[in-house]
């Protein structure tokens, strides 16, 4: 049945703006717009929706439960206008729109570095953006569709809401400072690993509870030499001599480059982790999305035949061909 309802994107923008900031005259700044048209925008949608959005206090404003309803409901519209409007365009050739990608900070830089270069030269017209959290931040960042997409672990328990893509299969290396007894070892045992001085991240990073775990699983505890939680620290740690590290080769593939560090393959077991492109079950994926998830697994076929990353890719590299007709963001891995 046909209605009118007076409520133009404008409003919403305004409604959605001020929510972020949590006060008109913020608001206001940022879009540069005259205080008491802002509040006349506000008004006006709350006349046509006949309720109040927001609770006015000294300090700003908060959302009403109607306002939180209404948040949830304008964020989702106005992005998948942005969508619609970044496909309509890409038919004519010209791919646009904004995309934000997660990245975890234990993910070699040399492949984020190549995979943001080749997205920039390819396709100038979108607005990228990068943001680097741990891999269930990521996951609930993807969630609340802060990120189009992630590269996050794909581990048992994985949220149901989102999609995952297996990327790669890496395998963990001892990473160990140069000229030392452990750095002339051509393998290392785990049991051997657990008796190493080691630097690790905090207990909520997924590197450490794995560590944890494997410890606990040979009755053993981890010999923590330092907690470090900003991870450029981890390799400048073991760099300097002060301790042991567990990653990925790839990681630290400029700086066995540079004789800077060692890495050296950890056996009895070998450990692994899962690597894969996250994106929300809920929203269908752009057309620069999906551009983003192709070179991403490019640049990922390319690291693993070059022998920069170890690992195993989990796709056939024929799937990048055609994002549109291959499964690379529209089935559940």
């Amino acid at each position: 049945m046909p209605f009118n309802l007076n409520i133009d994107l404008r409003q919403l923008n305004t409604f959605l703006t001020v929510a972020d900031t949590g006060s008109f005259s913020r608001a206001s700044e940022k879009l540069f717009v005259a205080q008491p048209a802002l509040s006349r925008q506000i008004r006006m949608l709350e006349e046509s929706l006949n309720v109040e959005v927001f609770v006015r206090h000294g300090r700003g404003v908060v959302l009403t439960a109607a306002g939180e309803l209404l948040y949830e409901r304008a964020r989702t519209l106005l992005q998948s206008l942005e969508r619609t409007q970044a496909d309509v365009t890409a038919v004519a050739g010209e791919v646009t729109g904004q995309v934000t990608l997660g990245l975890l900070p234990t993910v070699a830089h040399t492949f984020s570095g190549a995979t943001i270069e080749e997205y920039r030269k390819r396709f100038p017209q979108v607005t990228l953006a990068v943001k680097s959290a741990m891999s269930g931040t990521l996951q609930q960042m993807v969630l609340q569709h802060r990120l189009n997409l992630a590269i996050t672990y794909s581990h048992h328990g994985s949220q149901k809401n989102l999609r995952y893509r297996p990327l790669i299969e890496e395998r963990f290396y001892l990473i160990s400072p140069p000229d030392t007894k452990v750095s002339k070892l051509s393998e290392i045992t785990l049991d051997e690993v657990m008796d190493l001085p080691l630097v690790l991240p905090e207990e909520k990073h997924g590197l450490r509870v794995r560590m944890e775990k494997e410890a606990a699983e040979r009755n053993k505890s981890l010999n923590l030499a330092l907690e470090v939680s900003a991870w450029p620290m981890l390799t400048d740690m073991v760099r300097r001599g002060l301790g042991y590290t567990i990653l990925s080769s790839a990681a630290v593939h400029d700086m066995t480059t540079r004789s800077e560090v060692v890495a050296i393959p950890i056996t009895s077991p070998e450990i692994s982790r899962t690597l894969a492109i996250v994106t929300p079950m809920d929203l269908p994926s752009s057309v620069a999305t999906l551009k983003l998830a192709e070179i991403i697994m490019q640049q990922v076929a390319i690291q693993v035949q070059a022998g920069i990353w170890n690992g195993k890719l989990l796709f056939d590299p024929k799937e990048i061909a055609d994002t549109h007709k291959s499964p690379i963001l529209h089935e559940d891995a």
